[in-house]
């Protein structure tokens, strides 16, 4: 507990100067993109996290070809990785409809359209 009070200190301090350097958010539209830019950044990095650990499972998975009460162990883990992956998923969908909801942009992967010749 010692240590986890210690790290949330450190956080704390580390993380303060960028905090008083923010510009606060002038209207509502400001904060929520704000707000949508953070929780899109925070489901990159579980995304990236999780995949990598699903990585690192079937690694473990293969390696521990021999013996099978680490493979059952290590199936549990797998699972519940999927599951991670499967709710994050459906937060960044939420994200996207929210976004495309609130300011009016597209919900999907972005496509290139040709230009418009004005006549």
């Amino acid at each position: 507990m010692r240590k986890m009070k210690q790290y949330l200190v450190a956080a704390t301090l580390f993380l303060t100067p960028i905090f008083a350097s923010a510009a606060a958010p002038a209207n509502f539209k400001e904060f929520a993109v704000l707000v949508v830019g953070v929780l899109q950044s925070v489901v990159a990095i579980l995304f990236a996290s999780l995949a990598v650990g699903l990585v690192y499972g079937v690694m473990l998975y293969l390696a521990n070809s021999d013996n099978d009460q680490k493979r059952l162990e290590i199936k549990g883990y797998l699972l519940w990785g999927v599951v991670g992956v499967v709710v994050v998923m459906g937060i960044w969908g939420i994200l996207a409809i929210l976004t495309g909801s609130i300011f009016g942009g597209g919900v999907g992967i972005p496509q290139i359209t040709p230009p418009v010749i004005a006549t």
